[in-house]
């Protein structure tokens, strides 16, 4: 094995478990935005009240917040589930040169921008409900171009790691219709 190919199996490992924790983290983010918005409601009136006053926030958009951080977590962790699948395959076959490795590599590119714009979307929407039923306007933002632009990194990525197989594929063909030398 190269040392440029051990290196590069070297940060799949570190992928592998940065993408373990990260949903990890995911899972228990999102059971703590539940838990936020499961005891929203058990506020005393006058806590609630004195909490909009001190924070300017009302009961609604504190409502919002956790569902949104619910469901981006939700979407973080789906996310994090596939790329620590995928980093797993690629350390199996000890090459992201591979078809399969390849094409995984694209599903998950679409995966996040799938993701991406699901949350976006499903956020948007309950911004939405919350300002027609709330007097106050939520500012509740949810940027999910990071996740966009990891998805176009790994549809890109695999374009890359395609090529490399072919390669491969042409340099394994050419070696075996080579007669072997008789010196």
């Amino acid at each position: 094995m190269s040392k440029t190919l051990s290196t590069i199996l070297t940060v799949f490992k570190v992928a592998k478990i940065v993408a373990k924790v990260v949903f990890i983290l995911c899972i228990v983010g999102g059971a703590g935005c539940l838990v936020g918005l499961a005891t929203l409601p058990l506020l005393d009136l006058a806590i609630a009240a004195e909490f909009v006053a001190e924070e300017g926030i009302e009961l609604g958009a504190a409502c919002l917040a956790c569902i949104v951080g619910a469901v981006a977590c939700a979407g973080e962790a789906v996310f994090a589930f596939f790329a620590e699948r995928y980093f797993g395959h690629v350390l199996e076959s000890g090459t992201p040169f591979t078809f399969e490795g390849a094409k995984e590599s694209f599903r998950l590119g679409i995966v996040s921008i799938i993701v991406s714009g699901a949350v976006a979307v499903t956020s948007g929407m309950g911004l939405a409900i919350c300002q027609l039923i709330s007097s106050g306007g939520a500012q509740i933002d949810v940027d999910m171009s990071v996740s966009l632009t990891t998805g176009l990194f790994f549809m890109f990525m695999s374009l890359i790691f395609k090529h490399g197989a072919e390669i491969k594929a042409v340099d394994k063909a050419a070696q075996e219709q080579e007669p072997p030398c008789d010196e």
